[in-house]
């Protein structure tokens, strides 16, 4: 449920700075709150993937993303402050497919499955 949150919420990223750069002002009051508070949605990601880890018996991956995805959306967050959009739009574009991404994988059935060892 957090990894969709996630998704949703990251989705919603791309639109709303699309609306700004169309002239709707307002949207940056969405854009800059949400991507505010994405990397605290991704450290609650990743207790939900440590858990999947350790007890639930899956895989590792996971966590470590989570962990790559909490860095670079702190990193974002910086970087959109500062209007540095060189770095702020290539990283959101990888946020966006590595959120994405993870969450379609969620939904299949190899998430399930145990690793075994």
């Amino acid at each position: 449920m957090t990894l969709l949150l996630h998704a949703v919420l990251v989705a919603a990223q791309p639109i709303l700075a699309g609306y700004f750069l169309s002239g709707e002002v307002d949207a940056m009051a969405w854009h800059g709150p949400i991507g505010s508070s994405l990397f605290l949605i991704a450290f609650i990601q990743l207790v939900a993937a440590i858990l999947y880890w350790r007890p639930g018996r899956g895989r590792l991956w996971p966590a470590l993303v989570t962990i790559g995805l909490i860095v670079a959306e702190l990193t974002q967050v910086v970087f959109g402050y500062q209007q540095n959009f060189a770095v702020h739009v290539p990283l959101g574009t990888a946020i966006v497919i590595t959120v994405l991404w993870m969450t379609v994988w969620s939904f299949r059935s190899t998430a399930r499955r145990e690793v075994k060892k």
